[in-house]
């Protein structure tokens, strides 16, 4: 919209120049008044005193009005920061980095150290334990290893990248002199000192690296009384490995097997099947195939849960998810039955839940209409496995899809650590989500996990639990913060835009036609 100016004004000589000089019309009106109002001002000590009062006051209005807005805006901001960060958990809980798993994991270690007890001193102590072994001494060495694993989070890392530095006047001197030093050189030095600690141990072939940290002699005792295990290690992984050829006997490997332990012989899937389809006399006649009578199969008291995932193990139940991981699964599950592993109130739920799902009957049945000889079966069951393979499709089955992700999960721990470390692990597993938070925690943890839990128990678990939200700031806080934080921003705009704008149009503008009437009223005009 054009500006309308009146016509006296278009007669003005002194507009019309600054007019010319690239202002509107409206500017340059206001300028010319703004220059003659103010040469028609008399200065400050011509005024009189009431005058000169006035006018000081106005020009601390007029002059101050933006910086104390801008001050005032800026300490409303600082309070309601100051009251935020309070609320919040301080500055603190803004900053630092929130810790991950593993190291709310690391910290839950060596917080179980007992007080004034040394961690170096427990840890070889475990280590020495593990390398005593069994009743029979023979060492247990899946223990032993997972021991070594846990021992950086337990001694420290920091503790033992010191001790691998240190010369002659110790980790405290060398401590001290690199906290002198600035902390980010600090962290370097010690984290190449720790990688280069794990490189020596990888090179020594120590299994696992972390043993570098262990003294030579039960680094020695390892390597010489580590023969009974080896073999039993060769020997379960031909037996898992090989098709279930033979039988495996779970007391071979040394700490594996609890006391209270009865039969401890595995002949894998198809066999156990075969043994528990030929055991009892309660399902009739009609359900007891030929072939059952051989000396070759094991006598057995009738278990439904042993026939369930004996079938599950031998692929002849079809489950949601992939079949090698449900293999898998009832693998551990039936070995760590056999050795005394599983927990009273797992199985229990276990049982129940495979009583719904799979029943006994139903097994029995299936094996009967497809011909199955439990001799020939028991003989050669690698012949046998294509003939039952996914002999019953349970994937539609209500309960399917929650015993398959037991499975999954319990072929993840397996994965995770190693076949005998997953078996000795379900003693540590009550319920179907305590598996889910051992699936969890054996990925973090990794070959550490069995001493992990054996350190502290159901505590580890803690660690799987992610920081809770910061606590939040009350609304009128945050909403104070905000306005202060917009008003402080307004000025400071409001600022920019005047020390952008030319003085010739700064001169133009209402606000100095304001203030040069203001000052003429105040101050008088000059006689």
């Amino acid at each position: 919209m054009t500006e309308t100016v009146d016509a006296g004004e278009m007669r003005t000589p002194g507009a019309d120049a600054w007019q010319r000089a690239g202002l509107t019309r409206g500017e340059a009106v206001r300028r010319e008044r703004v220059d003659r109002w103010r040469a028609e001002t008399q200065s400050p000590w011509e005024a009189g005193l009431p005058g000169l009062i006035g006018w000081l006051l106005w020009r601390t209005l007029f002059k101050g009005l933006q910086p104390l807005w801008l001050i005032t805006s800026l300490a409303l901001a600082l309070w309601f920061s100051v009251q935020w960060l309070g609320q919040t958990g301080g500055l603190a809980a803004h900053v630092e980095p929130q810790p991950g798993e593993a190291e709310r994991l690391s910290v839950l270690v060596a917080a179980a150290v007992p007080e004034g007890a040394d961690a170096r001193r427990i840890w070889q102590g475990r280590l020495e334990d593990a390398l005593r072994g069994d009743e029979r001494r023979r060492a247990d060495i899946d223990r032993f290893r997972s021991w070594a694993a846990l021992g950086p989070d337990l001694i420290g890392r920091e503790r033992l990248a010191l001790e691998s530095l240190a010369g002659a006047a110790g980790p405290r001197a060398l401590d001290a002199e690199l906290r002198a030093g600035p902390a980010w050189q600090r962290r370097t030095r010690l984290e190449a000192a720790w990688q280069s600690q794990l490189a020596r141990g990888e090179a020594l072939d120590l299994d696992p690296p972390a043993l570098i940290f262990a003294p030579e002699a039960i680094r020695q005792r390892a390597v010489t009384r580590g023969f009974a295990w080896a073999v039993a290690n060769t020997s379960a992984d031909g037996f898992f490995r090989g098709d279930h050829r033979g039988q495996f006997e779970l007391r071979s490997v040394p700490g594996l097997v609890t006391g209270e332990a009865g039969d401890t012989r595995l002949y894998g899937g198809v066999r156990d099947l075969v043994i528990q389809l030929c055991a009892g006399s309660g399902s009739g006649p009609s359900l007891r195939p030929d072939g059952c009578d051989s000396p070759i199969i094991p006598p057995a008291a009738a278990d439904s849960l042993a026939l369930s995932l004996a079938a599950i193990e031998a692929g002849m139940v079809e489950l949601p998810g992939r079949s090698r991981a449900m293999v898998s699964g009832a693998e551990i599950l039936i070995a760590a039955r056999r050795a005394g592993r599983l927990d009273p109130g797992f199985e229990a739920w276990l049982a129940g839940a495979l009583a719904d799902l799979l029943p006994a009957e139903t097994v029995r049945a299936r094996l009967v209409e497809a011909g199955v000889r439990p001799d020939v079966s028991f003989a050669a069951p690698s012949r046998v496995r294509p003939q039952i393979e996914s002999l019953h499709d349970a994937r539609t089955a209500p309960g399917a899809v929650e015993l398959a992700t037991l499975l999954q999960q319990i072929d993840a721990v397996r994965s995770a650590t190693s076949s005998f470390e997953a078996i000795r692990l379900m003693v540590y597993v009550d319920t179907p989500d305590t598996l889910a938070e051992l699936q969890r925690l054996s990925a973090l943890a990794g070959p550490a996990s069995l001493a992990v839990m054996e350190w502290l128990g159901a505590t580890a678990y803690q660690a799987l639990v992610a920081a809770g939200p910061r606590p939040a700031a009350a609304p009128g806080v945050r909403q104070g913060l905000i306005l202060a934080l917009g008003s402080a921003a307004f000025v400071l705009l409001l600022t920019l835009i005047r020390i952008t704008t030319p003085d010739r149009l700064r001169r133009a503008s209402r606000t100095s036609l304001t203030d040069a009437w203001m000052s003429r009223l105040l101050l008088g005009r000059k006689i």
